[in-house]
């Protein structure tokens, strides 16, 4: 199994680039294009029925969360991709982590029900994979979670505190969030 790649880009696609290796090479997957010649790629290798697919991220923390994406039922490695080429790692963490389902369906290929399974399945890991949050991330996750014990969905919910603009207690959030959806 191929774990990581060092070599140069010789071509470049909309969503690959081609990196030889000592003479040979190899197509492989990325969600955004490497800006140097030069690159080393962190590699997800897939076997499928069709063949082999290599995906190619820069850093660590990236193929992690794109190896955390693919965990979830019905979100494949193109799915995956799709979500990392719209958002940066980080964006996309703080996505799931606040139940913020419009940003991870912006991707192409990803809907409102898949954006809202990555929250519902991965919002505890990417908490642990990310170091401490503000308190003000915190408080918005406890106003996420109220409004969803109410009946909301998480983009519901999500939305409604957008659109509230005081700061304040979970409370005192969730009450000026309750009063802005509309009935």
């Amino acid at each position: 199994m191929i774990a990581w790649l060092e070599g140069r880009v010789v071509a470049r696609g909309l969503d690959h680039v081609v990196v030889d290796v000592r003479g040979v090479g190899y197509r492989v997957n990325v969600a955004r294009q490497p800006e140097s010649e030069a690159v080393t790629l962190h590699v997800h290798h897939v076997f499928q029925q069709d063949g082999q697919r290599l995906f190619g991220f820069e850093t660590r923390e990236e193929k992690a969360l794109f190896e955390m994406l693919i965990s979830v039922s019905n979100v494949g490695p193109k799915a995956a991709i799709s979500l990392l080429s719209v958002s940066a790692p980080a964006e996309l963490a703080a996505a799931i982590a606040t139940g913020d389902v419009a940003v991870l369906a912006k991707a192409p290929g990803v809907g409102k029900k898949t954006a809202e399974r990555l929250v519902v399945e991965l919002r505890s890991k990417v908490d642990k994979m990310t170091p401490a949050r503000p308190a003000a991330v915190a408080s918005e996750d406890e106003a996420v979670t109220a409004l969803v014990a109410l009946g909301y969905s998480p983009a519901e919910a999500a939305r409604a505190l957008r659109r509230v603009t005081e700061d304040g207690s979970t409370a005192e959030r969730v009450g000026a969030a309750l009063r802005g959806i509309p009935r």
